[in-house]
């Protein structure tokens, strides 16, 4: 059977009948009061323990055991003072008081606290049973007698501090209801009687004695104005009212006449416990003052649009602009903004601004600049008038205006008479700015121009001239008369040439990538030592010929992040230039030094120097400083531009200084070091490397390779035929798309090799025709497309298109060669 809290079972009461018929045969404890104390924790544990269920709430041991500590030893000392059995308890319990106003703070109920003292008396008959220790007749009584006491004690202290409790609330509360700022009442029962009002609101009926009447009674001047009814109607609804500005008449004083009053008005209901309406809760504020205040506001307003009709229709047929303004300042005296008080009919026509009447410029205008406020505020300020023209761009238009100050200047108003000048004024800037325009296009196309035909003569010499050379030489050597000396000689300054035509080529093709933002970077960690090392390598034979001395300082220890091959292509430009424009018997300097977090490359030269006007224009595109044809030097006027912009994309800058025409120059680059280690690994080959290899291997794996060759030039179809048949392999030729087909429809061969540009059909339409044949008809040959097309754009359409390669024209032999050797390599392991 549950055992219930709070509740002893019927165990429990055998076994206390036995215990009291049952003599202690312990020798310890000697009596109740003895056991008790030993007992003390484990009665009050086991008391927490049952009574935690009762709890309203979750609550920790120390609440749950409260004063049944101090209450037991009150017990204990019970037992043992000495008294008769008509004075078996004290007075009170200052414990179960305590106990009683904890319980009421923790929120329970006045009869759980009442059934934990019955916990507490079955605990220690349980601990009694449970020890076998049998108390006598007369402490069980004063035990029972202390719990009763206790009980009494406790209740009589929760009620007493609940009453002073619920007393303190309410006054509270009333504290409150008066020091509201609106007038408050409270109307009990449906005959609205006055329970509670505030001084506001005994203020506002005049004193007078209401509590405890009826509101008909107390305030009869309400009768016929729906008050009563309004109060009636909230009453048996149920549903608030809210009334704004109602007007009302009522008797401030005794004997007094009605007086007109605005008040601002809320009747809620009041619900009891039962959701019934109590009562109406009248609360609001009386606003009399401000609504008198606004009535004469639009009086004086009134009589004022009065006054001014008798001038508007004046300014109504003005066909300029009108309008009157209200400036407005800050606390500084500063003005910012200002109210549109009059407009006339002409007023939004020459603004643009609609409905302006009453509101501010800002709201029409929010970006109106500050000029327009100070103009307007002077005139508001000082009484002077201005005509003056002003521009609002927030408007976009030009205004002639004419202010004046109008009235008192303590009312900052201002009379303004305007016209819109736009289109005038705009003619007038245009006009100017068409001049401007005019005279910086002609200079600039001039320039241009000039710059232009300078360019291209430049290029027609730069590249006419190799070939000049190259022509005569072979010439003489298809004469056959040269020597072995002179025919040695002629093959060195043909290729020389050739070379130089290459490099010139490639500039003028990073100059295009460049500004159609194509070139690309392959960034790596890069030692600069190392980079201006093969720059010095590459310049070395040209500074020896010339007689030019080359000094270095490498001392950086540091890395930057960059495109080695580029780095070295901005090194070697500046060194050449050195070079070139530094005369016999001269010096060339490079020094690379790191400073804090970034490394300078300095190249010093003791050449022809700068003229200072020039030096701004160094770095610009197809600029020299001699660009006529009489020039020393040769060149396109690349070589500077690409340095600044391939140094602008490393994140770096470069700089020169002269201190003027045959006092040399000094070209510095700083470049930011990098915070990676650096690392070793394969290297590209320096300009030096790539452009001055003497003679070619064939790779072996090009013997016997079937090779188609492409092309419409019959130059070009010779000297690859030659190359290919001198490696070994088995070459055929086409002049034509067609002619390729039918060279497949022969044999299918391992390798073809084509032009792009070729009449009426190119290599694209070829590479396509070729990639729909079957793989026993050569559908899947190796590809390489052999062109002029260099640009970036070009390889990558060429890519898509099917070929396997893109190798550009002039091509070193030996990296022809490795490009078919590489794909022989891949069809021997298929």
């Amino acid at each position: 059977m549950e055992e219930k809290p709070g509740l002893p079972s019927r165990t429990t009461s055998h076994h206390i009948r036995e215990i009291f018929m049952t003599e202690s045969h312990s020798p310890t404890p000697s009596n109740l009061a003895e056991f008790i104390e030993q007992e003390l924790d484990a009665i009050v544990n086991l008391f927490a323990e049952r009574v935690r269920p009762l709890a309203p709430r979750p609550l920790t041991m120390s609440e749950l055991r409260d004063h049944v500590p101090p209450f037991l030893r009150e017990v204990v000392q019970t037992l043992r003072a000495p008294r008769t059995t008509e004075d078996a308890l004290p007075a009170k319990s200052p414990s179960a008081s305590a106990h009683g106003r904890q319980r009421l703070r923790l929120g329970y109920d006045i009869g759980t606290v009442v059934r934990e003292y019955g916990i507490l008396r079955d605990t220690i008959y349980l601990r009694l049973r449970d020890t076998n220790f049998a108390p006598s007749l007369f402490e069980l009584r004063i035990v029972s007698d202390s719990l009763s006491g206790a009980v009494a004690d406790s209740v009589t202290e929760y009620s007493n501090l609940q009453e002073v409790t619920a007393i303190t609330d309410r006054q509270r509360l009333i504290a409150l209801f008066a020091q509201s700022p609106g007038f408050l009442c409270f109307l009990r029962g449906p005959d609205q009687i006055f329970e509670l009002a505030n001084p506001a609101y005994f203020q506002l009926v005049g004193h007078r004695d209401l509590l405890g009447k009826k509101l008909r009674e107390a305030l009869p001047e309400l009768a016929g104005q729906g008050f009563f009814e309004l109060v009636e109607s909230v009453y048996t609804s149920g549903v608030p009212f809210v009334g704004r500005g109602m007007k009302v008449f009522l008797q401030r004083e005794p004997g007094a006449p009605l007086t007109e009053a605005f008040v601002d008005l809320v009747y809620q209901p009041i619900r009891g416990a039962e959701g019934t309406v109590e009562g109406i809760l009248a609360q609001g504020h009386d606003v009399t003052e401000s609504k008198q205040v606004e009535a004469r506001r639009q009086a004086i307003e009134s009589a004022l649009r009065a006054s001014e009709l008798r001038y508007r229709s004046l300014f109504e047929s003005i066909d300029d602009g009108f309008c009157v303004v209200e400036m407005i300042e800050n606390e500084k005296g500063e003005w910012y903004d200002y109210h549109f008080l009059e407009t006339n009919a002409a007023f939004e026509g020459h603004t643009g601004l609609k409905n302006a009447l009453g509101k501010n410029v800002s709201e029409l205008v929010p970006d109106l600049d500050q000029s327009w406020f100070d103009l307007y505020g002077s005139v508001a300020r000082t009484g002077a008038t201005k005509r003056f023209e002003n521009h609002a761009p927030a408007m976009n238009r030009w205004f002639e205006v004419y202010a004046s100050r109008t009235g008192d200047r303590a009312l900052k108003h201002v009379a303004i008479v305007f016209k819109d000048i736009t289109e005038r004024k705009v003619a007038t800037l245009e006009r100017d700015a068409l001049h401007a325009r005019e005279v910086a296009a002609r200079l600039e196309a001039e320039t241009a121009g000039r710059l232009r035909d300078e360019f291209l003569a430049t290029v027609s010499h730069e590249l006419r001239t190799p070939l000049n050379s190259m022509l005569g030489w072979v010439q003489m050597l298809r004469g056959g008369k040269l020597s072995a000396e002179k025919h040695d000689r002629a093959l060195e300054t043909i290729e020389r040439n050739a070379r130089s035509q290459a490099q010139l080529i490639d500039d003028l093709l990073d100059v295009s990538r460049i500004l159609a933002g194509k070139l690309r970077l392959d960034v790596e960690v890069v030692d600069l030592d190392a980079v201006v090392e093969a720059a010095l390598d590459t310049v070395r034979p040209a500074a020896l010929a010339k007689g030019i001395r080359l000094q270095s300082t490498l001392a950086s220890s540091g890395t930057v992040m960059g495109d080695p091959h580029r780095l070295q292509q901005v090194v070697w430009n500046l060194l050449s230039n050195a070079v070139k424009f530094t005369p016999k018997d001269g010096r060339v300097q490079v020094l690379v030094c790191r400073h804090a977090s970034a490394v300078e490359i300095v190249v010093t030269d003791t050449g022809q120097g700068i003229r200072p006007e020039f030096q701004a224009h160094a770095f610009e595109r197809f600029r020299q400083a001699d660009g006529a044809t009489t020039r020393t030097h040769g060149g396109l006027g690349l070589g500077l531009s690409i340095v600044r912009q391939l140094v602008e994309m490393h994140g770096g800058t470069v700089a020169v200084f002269s201190e003027g025409e045959g006092l040399g120059s000094t070209f510095t680059v700083t470049l930011p070091i990098s915070v990676a280690k650096h690392r070793e690994g394969p290297s590209r080959p320096s300009l030096r490397e790539s452009t001055l290899t003497a003679g070619f291997e064939c790779p072996p794996a090009i013997v016997g390779l079937d090779i188609l060759i492409v092309d419409d030039e019959n130059d070009t179809r010779d000297m690859l035929r030659t190359l290919l048949e001198s490696c070994g392999a088995r070459v055929r030729d086409a002049s034509s798309v067609p002619e390729a087909l039918a060279r497949f429809a022969e044999r299918a061969p391992s390798v073809l090799l084509s032009d792009i540009g070729m009449p009426r059909e190119d290599g694209y339409s070829l590479i396509a025709k070729v990639r729909k044949l079957s793989a026993a008809e050569g559908g899947n040959v190796a590809a390489i497309a052999l062109t002029a097309f260099a640009r970036t754009e070009d390889r990558t359409r060429a890519l898509l298109a099917g070929f396997s390669s893109h190798v550009p024209k002039p091509v070193e032999p030996m990296e022809l060669l490795a490009v078919i050797a590489s794909f022989a390599s891949r069809i021997a392991k298929t």
